[in-house]
C-alpha cells in the first residue's frame, strides 16, 4: 500500500467517529485500504457494495432516477448515515460516506466517466463531484483515483488532512479533470423549524450531537411533554432501565398534539434545553400516537406511566373497539411493548398494572409489564412544578 495512503487511513482509526460506506461502480480500492490497516473494527460500522440498480433500490428503497449522480450520492450518503445510527450507541459521532461511480468498461462508454461521493453526518454534508478526461486512464487507474477522492472524503469528514494523497489529477486543456467540491451545514434551529414545516421527522439530542432524520429502534423510550422535566421521569427511565439493561433509553417529547397542535419554536427549545444543559438524551419527533412511535421505533419499549395507560385500554379513546384492536396489532407487529409504572390518583390511592381493567380482547401477555413499585414511585405533581416555576 501506498505510504500516504497507509498513513491517512491510520489517522482515520484514530478517530472517534464510525462510519457506514455505501459505494456503487467503483471505489473498490478504498474498501481494502480502509480494511487492510489495523484499527478498521473500531471505525467501519458496515459497509455495502450496492452495484447493481436492483441492489441500489433496495438500499435507498426506490428506484433511482440516475444511478451515477449528485443527487444518488446524496440519498445513499443519507441512508448510510441512518443506518450507522441504528448499529451505534446514542452520542456516538457517525458519518455516512457514498460513492456512485461511472467508469471505464469493457466497452466504449458513450457518457462520461465520472464519480460522485457525498458525507453526510446530519447537520453537515459535504460533495465531491469529479469528472474524469475520459479514455486517460485504465479502469484500474480510474478506480485508483476514485479510491483516494473516497479515502480523502472520509478523512476530511473526521477533521483530518488528506493532502498527503495527492491526487494527480490532469489539469490544463480541454481534456481536464474536473473536481467540484461543495458543503452545507445547518443549525440546530434551522433543523428544528424544517420539523415544524414537517421535513423531518425526528431529531435527536445526544452526547453533545444532533441526529436528524436517523431513528434508532429497539430502545427504550419514555414519552411525555416534560413541561416541566423533573426527577420522577429520571428514576422512571431508571427503573425501566434496570427491567431492560441490555437496553439503551431516552426521553421523548412529541412536538404536535392531536389536540392542541404543534408547539411553537420558542417552547421546543426551552424544553429540550432541559435535556441538552443536563446531557441527558431527548428524541424529539412529531409523532404524538403510540403507533406513530411504533413506526418510527420498531422493537422499542415504551415507558408509561398508569394513567396513560388506563387510556390506551380503552375503546372510546379509538372510537370503536375494533380500531383499537388495530391500532394495537401494528403495535405488535412493529414489535413494540409498555413498561407500566404505578402512579397516584385524583383520589390519592397508588394503582399499579395490576389494577388496570383489561378489556378481554387485549391479552396482557407481551405486551404489558409493571415496574414494581419498589424500583420507582413518585408521587411529584408537574402541575405543581409548573405553578411553583411561573411557566404555563
Amino acid at each position: 500500500m501506498d505510504p500516504a495512503i497507509e498513513n491517512v487511513v491510520e489517522r482515520i482509526h484514530s478517530s472517534t467517529m464510525r462510519i457506514v460506506l455505501y459505494l456503487g461502480g467503483g471505489a473498490s480500492q478504498a474498501v481494502a485500504w480502509l480494511l487492510s490497516v489495523p484499527g478498521a473494527s473500531r471505525t467501519v460500522l458496515d459497509m455495502h457494495i450496492p452495484y447493481s440498480r436492483a441492489s441500489l433500490a433496495d438500499v435507498l428503497g426506490k428506484a433511482p432516477q440516475s444511478y451515477a449522480s449528485a443527487e444518488t450520492a446524496r440519498e445513499m450518503a443519507v441512508a448510510a448515515y441512518r443506518h450507522a445510527a441504528k448499529l451505534s450507541a446514542m452520542g456516538t459521532d457517525i458519518v455516512g460516506i457514498s460513492c456512485t461511480c461511472a467508469l471505464a468498461t469493457d466497452r466504449e462508454k458513450r457518457g462520461e466517466h465520472k464519480a460522485y461521493i457525498c458525507t453526510y453526518s446530519g447537520m453537515q454534508e459535504r460533495s465531491f463531484s469529479l469528472l474524469l478526461s475520459k479514455g486517460a486512464r485504465s479502469r484500474f487507474a480510474e478506480d485508483t483515483l476514485v479510491s483516494k477522492l473516497v479515502v480523502k472524503a472520509v478523512a476530511e469528514a473526521m477533521g483530518i488532512s488528506a493532502e498527503i494523497l495527492g491526487l494527480e489529477l490532469i489539469e490544463g486543456g480541454e481534456a481536464a479533470d474536473q473536481l467540484k467540491v461543495e458543503s452545507r451545514s445547518l443549525d440546530v434551529d434551522a433543523v428544528l423549524r424544517d420539523m415544524l414545516n414537517g421535513r423531518v421527522d425526528v431529531v435527536e439530542f445526544s452526547g453533545g450531537n444532533v441526529y436528524v432524520d436517523a431513528p434508532r429502534p429497539g430502545r427504550i423510550y419514555l414519552p411525555g411533554s416534560f413541561n416541566p422535566l423533573h426527577d420522577g421521569h429520571k428514576e422512571m427511565l431508571q427503573a425501566a432501565l434496570k427491567l431492560r439493561p441490555d437496553m439503551e433509553a431516552a426521553f421523548e417529547l412529541s412536538i404536535g398534539n392531536a389536540d392542541k397542535g404543534l408547539l411553537p419554536l420558542e417552547e421546543i427549545q426551552r424544553r429540550v434545553s432541559q435535556f441538552t444543559a443536563a446531557g441527558i438524551p431527548l428524541v424529539l419527533t412529531q409523532a404524538p400516537l403510540f403507533t406513530q412511535k411504533s413506526d418510527l421505533f420498531h422493537n422499542s419499549v415504551f415507558v408509561v406511566g398508569y394513567d396513560t395507560a388506563v387510556r390506551l385500554v380503552k375503546p372510546e379513546y379509538y372510537g370503536s373497539d375494533q380500531a383499537m384492536l388495530l391500532q394495537f396489532a401494528r403495535l405488535r407487529h412493529q414489535g413494540c411493548s409498555f413498561l407500566v409504572a404505578g402512579r397516584v390518583g385524583d383520589d390519592g390511592k397508588f394503582r399499579t398494572l395490576s389494577d388496570l381493567e383489561m378489556p378481554d380482547m387485549l391479552p396482557r401477555g407481551g405486551l404489558f409489564e409493571e415496574i414494581p413499585s419498589s424500583e420507582f414511585r413518585s408521587d411529584i405533581s408537574s402541575t405543581e412544578l409548573r405553578a411553583a416555576n411561573g411557566w404555563r
